[in-house]
C-alpha cells in the first residue's frame, strides 16, 4: 500500500544523479526520517486526545489512581506505543520486506518498543505504589522498596530482550548462558539485593514504618520516617534537617522507635534532682500531720507528698507506675528521681507538664526544710 512512497523517494534521488549503494542509503535515511516524523505527529495527536479524555474523566469521576498515573506520565508513555507498533508493522512496505534497511530499521523499532513498554510498566507500578503509600492499610509499609525491586525486574527483562535483538538470538539462548554471568550480576546488584532482603526483614518484623518517630544517635537521627527504599531510610528530624540511614544499619544496629509510646497515648517522665544531704533530718509530727505522710525523715515525707501530688494531677496517667525513688548517693548529694507517665504524646504539652512538676518540686522543698544541691 505504501510502496509508492519508497519508489517515489528512490526515483527522486535517482534523478539527482545518485546511484548504487549511495542511492539506497540516502533513500533509506529519508524514508526513515519521514516515517519517524509521521510517527511523532501521530504521537502528539494521540497524546492530546488521551490526556484530555483522562482529565475530563477525572473531573467527573475523581480517582486517586488515575491522578497518580497522570503524575507519573503513564499516558504520555502510552501515547508513544501505538505509533511505534504501527511503524513496525508497516516498515516492510516502506523499505521492502527482507531488505537490509527494513531489518535494521525494524531492529531499532523493536528496541524502542521494549524500552517504551518497560517505561509504561514502571510508571504503572510507581503510580500504584504512590496510591498504596497513601492508603490507610498500607501507608506504613515500605512500598517504595517493593516498587523499586519490581521496576528493576522489568528492566532486567528489557536488557535481556535488548541484547537478544542485538545479537539476533532467542532470549532463551542468552538465558542458558546466564549462569556463568550470575556472579557479575550478583556483584552489580549486591546493594540492591541486600537492601531488598533488609527491607523485607524490617517489614516482616515490623521494626519500622513510614510515620514512625525513631531515634538513632549514630546517624544524628531524631524525627519521623518519611521514606523507606531499598538502600536507605529518610528521616526528617525535628529541627527540619534530614538524616539518611542505610537500611542495613537499622537491621544490625540498635535504634529507638517511639511507636509504642504513640500507640498507648502516654509518654514517660523520668527526671531527677539532687538534694543537699545536710538538709535531710528526722521528720516532725507537725510535718507528718500537715501533709498526711508517714516517714522517719523529711525527705521521705517529701517523696510521699510528691506521689500524692502526681496522683491528683489530671494530666498524669494513674494506671501506669507513679513513684519517687532514691538513686545511689554521690558527692554532690542524694539524687531523687520522679517516674510517671503523662497523658499526652504531644511534645509541647509534654514539656509543659514536665516543667510544671519540676517547678512544683522546687517550691515545695522549702516546706520540708530540704535544699537542692548547688555547687558553691
Amino acid at each position: 500500500m505504501f510502496n509508492w512512497i519508497r519508489e517515489l523517494i528512490h526515483l527522486f534521488f535517482a534523478q539527482l544523479g545518485l546511484h548504487g549503494q549511495l542511492l539506497s542509503f540516502i533513500s533509506a535515511i529519508v524514508t526513515a526520517t519521514l516515517i519517524l516524523c509521521a510517527g511523532f505527529i501521530l504521537y502528539y495527536i494521540i497524546r492530546i486526545i488521551l490526556q484530555n479524555v483522562v482529565k475530563i474523566t477525572n473531573k467527573k469521576f475523581p480517582s486517586k489512581f488515575r491522578a497518580a498515573l497522570l503524575n507519573e506520565r503513564f499516558f504520555i508513555q502510552l501515547s508513544f506505543l501505538l505509533p511505534a507498533m504501527l511503524i513496525r508493522n508497516l516498515s516492510p512496505e516502506f523499505f521492502g520486506e527482507g531488505s537490509k534497511s527494513e531489518l535494521l530499521f525494524t531492529m531499532f523499532i523493536n528496541i524502542y518498543i521494549i524500552i517504551n513498554v518497560t517505561l509504561i510498566l514502571t510508571a504503572f507500578i510507581r503510580a500504584a505504589g504512590n496510591v498504596l503509600s497513601q492508603t490507610e492499610a498500607t501507608k506504613d509499609k515500605p512500598i517504595k522498596s517493593y516498587v523499586q525491586i519490581v521496576s528493576i525486574f522489568f528492566w532486567i527483562i528489557a536488557i535481556i530482550l535488548f541484547i537478544s535483538i542485538l545479537i539476533n538470538k532467542s532470549p532463551t539462548v542468552f538465558l542458558a548462558g546466564l549462569g556463568a554471568f550470575s556472579a557479575v550480576l550478583m556483584l552489580v546488584f549486591q546493594d540492591t539485593i541486600v537492601g531488598f532482603v533488609n527491607s523485607l526483614q524490617l517489614s516482616a518484623n515490623d521494626l519500622i514504618r513510614n510515620g514512625d518517630w525513631i531515634t538513632m544517635s549514630k546517624f544524628d537521627a531524631d524525627g519521623t520516617v518519611e521514606e523507606i527504599n531499598l538502600i536507605s531510610v529518610k528521616v526528617r528530624n525535628f529541627d527540619g534537617t534530614i538524616s539518611t540511614i542505610p537500611v542495613r544499619q537499622l537491621v544490625t544496629d540498635s535504634f529507638q522507635n517511639w511507636r509504642g509510646m504513640e500507640e498507648q497515648g502516654v509518654r514517660r517522665i523520668k527526671r531527677s534532682f539532687l538534694i543537699d544531704s545536710t538538709s535531710i533530718k528526722a521528720t516532725t509530727p507537725e510535718i507528718c500531720k500537715k501533709f498526711n505522710t508517714h516517714s522517719e525523715t523529711n525527705l521521705g515525707c517529701f517523696r510521699e507528698n510528691i506521689v500524692n501530688y502526681l496522683m491528683e494531677r489530671g494530666d498524669i496517667n494513674t494506671h501506669k507506675i507513679i513513684m519517687t525513688r532514691l538513686l545511689p548517693a554521690t558527692e554532690f548529694g542524694i539524687p531523687v528521681e520522679i517516674y510517671c507517665f503523662a497523658n499526652t504524646i504531644i511534645w509541647k504539652e509534654y514539656e509543659r507538664i514536665q516543667s510544671s512538676i519540676m517547678e512544683h518540686i522546687c517550691v515545695t522543698l522549702s516546706e520540708f526544710d530540704l535544699l537542692l544541691y548547688q555547687r558553691k
